[in-house]
């Protein structure tokens, strides 16, 4: 059985580029959390309420490279073709067959969240993380 994705972009305040990386995952009674930084911001994604994720390398998601990249964005919604159209296919994906889950894609550099959600997530600014920041080297000038 093969799918062919289709997807939108979620539109968010924070511009892809090749340093978008997926940083966390983190399931809670609160939801599903997803924390999403490049060089220049660092969001989290969150999810109310789910019926399911999954965390991939971007080389188990090839067919969805057409048209999810890095170039074109970091969060998009699977409109059809994607994981939840797979879960379809199976007799007992029993959320499936009572609810209509919604498909979001998060793409990484390497790993990609994809999630089945009841409604778009909030996407929120985060303050930039200090691990990129490097110790400033020592002015031989000045010793």
């Amino acid at each position: 059985m093969i799918f062919e994705p289709k997807v939108s972009v979620v539109e968010t305040d924070f511009v892809s580029d090749r340093t978008t990386t997926v940083e966390e995952v983190k399931l809670s009674s609160d939801g599903l959390e997803v924390i999403v930084e490049s060089n220049s911001w660092r969001a989290r994604v969150h999810f109310d309420t789910i019926y399911g994720f999954r965390v991939l390398d971007e080389g188990d998601l090839c067919e969805f490279w057409t048209e999810c990249n890095l170039l074109k964005g970091w969060c998009f919604k699977v409109l059809c073709g994607g994981w939840n159209d797979l879960e379809k296919s199976r007799d007992h994906f029993v959320s499936g067959k009572l609810y209509e889950p919604v498909e979001f894609l998060i793409v990484g550099l390497n790993e990609c969240v994809s999630v089945l959600a009841y409604e778009l997530p909030v996407i929120t600014h985060l303050c930039p993380s200090n691990k990129k920041i490097q110790p400033t080297p020592k002015n031989s000038a000045a010793d």
